[in-house]
């Protein structure tokens, strides 16, 4: 029980199927069509789309991030908002990023833990950050959680839970969906997966952002992950 339900209902696979049967005619297109969709609500805010300030994030929400990155898969970032925590000056978030994830394991991620009140009443879903990275790794996409320092966000927009259908459906017009790549990426990743997991059992994230240290012979299979944080935070961090 990772969002607070014991059993799947299976209403967000029926909202998607009936959302994909009216904005487009087949997986591509739909991704087209509903990322035009959120782009252009970028520009404004309104009830589906609300822009909001970075101190309004809470956990359990999806969210819209444009984000000081030099990677546009992180720059801008569909998520799921897991955790939060607050170190020194900082206050980080963990997501998941649904960049790394192919749609239709979106769907299938998310459609055990919602019912129809979630979207009918704009709920937050119940979830805590060990909870979801375990059932991330049942599927072998642990490693689509990542960090969101507040200071590089540039603008965020939670996502109405009545548009979170088409919203799985969806990125940046500029990030091209290629679905290929993304299971490659999972093929290779998958074979570590548990070696992964450890080290970031075992880590803290505050370390990943002290950046007057040295990365440590404990993390080998997060190495890259926490150089890219640090570069990161070097360029665009406050």
């Amino acid at each position: 029980m990772i969002f607070g339900y014991i059993f799947s209902m299976g209403e967000l696979l029926e909202r998607v199927k009936l959302s994909n049967l009216v904005y487009g005619d087949g997986i591509l297109e739909n991704y087209n069509n509903n990322s035009l969709y959120f782009y252009e609500k970028f520009s404004k805010s309104d009830k589906e789309v609300t822009s909001i300030s970075p101190n309004s994030i809470q956990t359990g929400g999806f969210y819209f991030f444009h984000y000081k990155d030099d990677s546009n898969w992180v720059r801008y970032s569909p998520v799921f908002v897991v955790a939060e925590q607050q170190f020194s000056n900082k206050k980080v978030f963990t997501a998941i990023n649904l960049n790394f994830i192919p749609l239709e394991v979106r769907v299938g991620f998310f459609d055990n833990f919602m019912l129809d009140t979630d979207f009918d009443q704009d709920k937050f879903l119940k979830v805590d950050g060990n909870g979801a990275k375990n059932e991330l790794l049942k599927y072998g996409f642990e490693y689509a959680l990542m960090e969101y320092n507040q200071a590089q966000m540039v603008m965020v927009h939670k996502i109405n839970m009545s548009a979170v259908p088409r919203f799985l459906y969806s990125g940046y017009p500029i990030n091209k969906y290629d679905p290929k790549k993304l299971y490659d990426i999972w093929k290779v990743k998958l074979n570590n997966k548990y070696e992964r997991d450890r080290e970031l059992s075992q880590s803290m994230i505050k370390d990943f952002y002290d950046i007057s240290n040295n990365i440590g012979e404990n993390y080998k299979m997060l190495k890259k992950h926490i150089q890219r944080i640090q570069t990161s935070l070097k360029k665009y961090g406050t």
